[in-house]
């Protein structure tokens, strides 16, 4: 019943020492991965932001050397945006739309992105109606629309290319950030364990130590406790008896136990001199 007891409070104060090892690590670890996650979703999406603006400027040159009475080369080209998922919509010097991108040409062409199109569209009538928002606080966890505008020139004289993008990394690769982030969580996770498990290893040590000193003091401390009574006995034989040949072997005894005595105090000694080499 002792031996489970002791191997239960074993057991316990693993758990115990990991809760104050790798509770600390973990939360630090998972505010760290967070934060890291945030940041690196935050640089993304400024990136594809700066994208959606390159892009329009690219459009723009090419609308430029591109004959804009011929609508359908214009639409043509217009229709490589959805390659990007971006839109554009291309308006004269007088603010008449000259055309479009088409739905139809845009990637994945279902309900959502669809949706999506339509809500770029809007932003650019928004933005030439002059109502429009510039860019919003980038949403890590969600789609972002990016907005931006080329000039087109032409012998006539400049036209407007209003152009709108989505990106939303969160969306895309979610997952994978997810297992990345698991996996090295359960590598931190692991690596308390080792660390909670080293520390076990030393408490047990220093309880076994603690345990032998414990025992060695003990098994001294009776050592002296059979010289002193038998010291005790022949001192007090000593003073009662009158025979001198008596008191010759009392105090015989008496210097034979007293020299035991020194000896396992110097024993006591030489085990507490070793024992500071190792402070436990």
């Amino acid at each position: 019943m002792k031996a489970e007891t002791g191997k239960k409070n074993e057991k316990w104060m693993f758990v115990r020492i990991w809760l104050r090892v790798g509770g600390p690590v973990l939360s630090v670890t998972a505010i760290v991965l967070y934060f890291l996650l945030y940041m690196v979703l935050i640089s993304i999406e400024s990136l594809g932001g700066s994208r959606v603006e390159r892009i329009s400027a690219e459009m723009g040159m090419m609308l430029s050397n591109t004959d804009l009475t011929d609508r359908e080369a214009v639409e043509r080209q217009l229709d490589r945006l959805a390659d990007f998922h971006m839109a554009g919509i291309l308006f004269d010097g007088n603010g008449r739309e000259i055309a479009r991108s088409a739905v139809e040409h845009y990637a994945d062409a279902d309900n959502e992105r669809i949706a999506q199109y339509h809500k770029m569209e809007e932003m650019m009538l928004e933005r030439h109606a002059g109502s429009g928002r510039s860019n919003e606080q980038v949403n890590v966890f969600d789609y972002n629309y990016w907005f931006a505008e080329a000039p087109v020139w032409i012998p006539q004289g400049a036209c407007a290319l209003y152009c709108a993008g989505m990106t939303s990394s969160w969306q895309r690769d979610g997952d994978k950030l997810i297992l990345m982030g698991a996996v090295f969580f359960a590598a931190m996770f692991v690596l308390t364990l080792f660390i909670a498990g080293s520390y076990h290893k030393l408490y047990k040590k220093q309880r076994a130590m603690e345990a032998d000193y414990s025992g060695k003091v003990n098994a001294l401390a009776h050592g002296l406790k059979t010289p002193m009574m038998v010291i005790s006995g022949y001192s007090e034989n000593f003073l009662a008896e009158i025979q001198v040949e008596k008191r010759e072997h009392y105090a015989e005894k008496i210097l034979e136990n007293v020299s035991k005595m020194n000896g396992i105090v110097e024993e006591m000694l030489e085990f507490t001199a070793s024992r500071s080499v190792f402070p436990g």
